[in-house]
């Protein structure tokens, strides 16, 4: 079908890095490694087309957010974050992608082990769902105060299978009882930083802040 065709041309141009953007150096793979906990969010300041674009729609320094489940597999750098992206669905993706980009480490408080792991299990079990273009559209209009509507589906559902990165982390909250605002399809990247559930990890110091 064409608009399936123009529909992932267009995801796979934004999803291609910047040439002028310039790389941090504040966080690598080896220091978030040593700090990060299952269930704990990680928002990144990206490199692409679509981050320059969520951030200036949003007025936010964050254009993404994801979620560390810990390790999928064997070896020196596993698979371990879980993602919702534009071009390639929710997938899970190394620490190594994160090399150069500012990251920042929020962990929810508040929670035990077994919340912990229902958080990483239900996101896992996302792995293969698909980007939902019509929620970034309509969240998009709405927050340039254009008339949108997001699409009708349960707020709830275990079942989902379509998110944009926001709504997958959020979506996990709320299904342990742990909602990060009361309507999580509205989020973006930057309200995770405000919410009051998480705390801010210092991956350079191994202590964390509010």
């Amino acid at each position: 079908m064409l608009r399936t065709r123009l529909i992932g041309a267009l995801a796979r141009y934004l999803a291609q890095p910047v040439t002028r953007y310039s790389l941090a150096t504040d966080a690598d793979p080896q220091s978030l490694s040593a700090v990060l906990h299952h269930g704990d969010v990680l928002l990144t300041d990206g490199n692409t087309r679509v981050a320059a674009l969520v951030k200036r729609i949003t007025r936010s320094t964050w254009s993404h957010v994801s979620i560390y489940v810990g390790p999928l597999e064997k070896g020196p750098d596993p698979l371990c974050i879980v993602e919702a992206d534009i071009a390639a669905g929710v997938r899970p993706v190394r620490l190594s992608e994160l090399k150069g980009l500012h990251v920042r480490v929020l962990r929810p408080t508040g929670l035990d082990e077994k919340d912990r792991s229902r958080l990483a299990e239900w996101v896992v079990s996302r792995i293969g769902g698909e980007y939902d273009l019509a929620h970034a559209w309509a969240l998009a209009r709405k927050l340039l105060r254009l008339p949108a509507r997001l699409p009708p589906r349960s707020t709830l559902a275990e079942s989902a299978t379509r998110f944009i990165c926001s709504s997958l982390v959020a979506h996990a909250f709320a299904l342990i009882g742990t909602p990060i605002l009361p309507v999580h399809r509205y989020l973006t990247p930057g309200d995770f930083e405000s919410a009051p559930l998480f705390e801010v990890v210092n991956p350079t110091d191994n202590r964390s802040s509010r």
